[in-house]
Parts: structure tokens; sequence; C-alpha cells
């Protein structure tokens, strides 16, 4: 049996939270850029077309890595254990990565060219955002697998994986709006569009991410529907009540950039809300890990939050 410290949730956590950006980023750049046609906003194309960029240098950064993990594994490690038990899905998640990156590097660099024709842009954003949503899936289902007693190649209709990976989803969404604001911040001066511009920016990345982190929880009851025969909420009390006041300062934070007149002037909160997100995904990691041992009915990972919950315990 596997078992999970702090840390090691912390940066498994963390590694999800990029990851998760992959998707995240992207796909916020292509809503704006979206939206920004439908209500033919110039403040939401020019906030997409920065978000985009931010976008693209995460799934450069992220294609180059996981090309480097993948071939030092295979070739300096080849007893590698995880990265190589179910060595076709990482490669097809390699192949997906450099798709998306291919599909949204285009999208990109032909921002203004394709200026006056929208409908293939927008193909082009939605296959690259697409792409990476696959990616990041394919990656979540290789890690799931690794809890799996039989390791089935694909996951059941009622398996709990889903609900987890939506909300995985939602978080990374969530995640991207976070980076997304302290990327507008960390430009300023570079892209002056002037400050009625980034006012606009920042209130709308803010309210995108309480969008996502608002309705996160809702997987939750999917995920207890599907996992009614054995649910077992005994370690789920610790992390179930983290998330929820993590959620609720991590929406306040955001509320506040967002109603402020003066965005600008709260970058405490601004960099405040990305560490919320990585305790978010850290908190969820720890209950993902023992639904999983739910789902396959046998103690397969052991995390901090046992000995955390049983001194809790033998104190009252």
């Amino acid at each position: 049996m596997l078992f999970f410290s702090v840390l090691d949730c912390l940066s498994i956590a963390l590694g999800i939270m990029i990851l998760g950006c992959f998707f995240g980023v992207p796909a916020l750049a292509f809503l704006n850029a979206l939206f920004g046609v439908l209500r033919k906003r110039v403040f939401m194309t020019k906030l997409a077309r920065q978000l985009a960029r931010l976008g693209l240098l995460i799934i450069i950064a992220v294609a180059v890595l996981s090309s480097g993990a993948l071939l030092g594994c295979i070739y300096l490690a080849p007893d590698a254990g995880i990265w190589l038990e179910h060595r076709s899905f990482w490669e097809a998640a390699l192949y997906v990565c450099l798709a998306a990156l291919f599909f949204f590097a285009i999208y990109c660099f032909t921002w203004n060219k394709l200026s006056s024709f929208q409908p293939v842009h927008i193909v082009l954003g939605a296959t690259g955002v697409v792409g990476a949503k696959i990616f990041l899936g394919l990656i979540l289902w290789s890690m799931w697998r690794e809890l799996e007693t039989v390791s089935p190649v694909h996951p059941a209709p009622d398996s709990i994986f889903w609900p987890v990976m939506v909300q995985i989803y939602l978080l990374s969404l969530a995640a991207g709006s976070c980076l997304g604001m302290i990327y507008l911040i960390y430009r300023r001066r570079l892209d002056d569009f002037g400050r009625d511009y980034y006012r606009f920016a920042l209130k709308c990345t803010a309210k995108w991410g309480i969008f996502f982190t608002a309705v996160s929880p809702l997987t939750c009851i999917w995920a207890f529907l599907v996992s009614r025969d054995f649910f077992d909420p005994t370690y789920l009390i610790l992390p179930g009540i983290g998330y929820a006041a993590l959620l609720v300062i991590l929406i306040l934070a955001l509320l506040r950039i967002s109603r402020s007149t003066q965005p600008m002037r709260h970058k405490l909160a601004v960099f405040l809300c990305p560490f919320l997100v990585w305790l978010v995904f850290t908190v969820r990691l720890v209950s993902y890990l023992e639904m999983g041992d739910m789902a396959v009915e046998e103690e397969v990972v052991s995390t901090f939050i046992r000995g955390w919950q049983e001194q809790i315990s033998s104190l009252l």
C-alpha cells in the first residue's frame, strides 16, 4: 500500500494544477474570444489574445516536459514503474499534446490574418482547446488506472472517475483565471492598453474564476450518486471541510477583485488566489485518493489525513 504524506500531496497537486492550466488558460482565452465576437467587445478580444499567448507558452512548456519525461522513462529508466505501466496511454497523451500545440499555435499566430474569417479562426481555437482537454483527460485516466485492481482500458459509464475528471476540469479553469490575473499584472507595462482595459480585464478574469469555482462542488453530488453503494465518508470529512473553507476564501478574494473599481490595487488578493487554488487541488487530491480506495473496495493508498483524523478522534 502506498502512503502519501502532506508533501507528496502538495507536490502532486501542484503538478495537476499546472497540467490543468494547460487546458484552463487556452479554454479561457477561447471563451473570451468567442464572447468578444458575439458581443462585439473589443476589450474581451484583447483579453483573449493575451490569455492565448499565455496558454501557448504553457502548452509549449508542458509539451517539452512531457516529451522529455516519456523519452527519459523509455530510454533512461525502463523500469520506471507507473510511467511505463500503461505506456500506450502516455504515448497517446503526448501525441494529443503535440496536436493541441499545433492547432493552438496556428490559432495564436493567425489572429490578425484570420480576423476576416472568424469561423475558421474559431474552429482552430476550438480544436486546440479540445486537444488540450483530451490530453488532460488521458493523463488523469492514466493516473487513475494505477488505483484500479483490474486496470480497465476505459472507465465504465458509472465510474467515479467521470465526476472527478469534470471537477478537475472546472478547477483547472479556475486555476487558469487566477494565473491569468497574475499574467495581466505582469504584462501591464509591456502591453500598454490603458487603465480602463486592465480594470476590465482583471474584473472579467476574476468573474470567470468565481463562476468555475462556485460550480465545481456540484460534481460532488454526481460522485456521491455513482458511489452510493460503497460510499464511506470516514476519511472524506476533513478534506471536505477544508475544500468548503478554501472555496469560500477563494471566492471572497475573487469577489474583492471583481467588485473593486480599482482592481489593480488588490495585488495581494491576486497573488493569493493561485495559492488558494493549489490548496484546493491538494485537499481534493486527498479525497480522490480515498474515493479511489472506495471504488476498488480495498486500501491501495493511504494519505496523511487518516493519521490526522485518528489524532483528532483520540483527543475528542
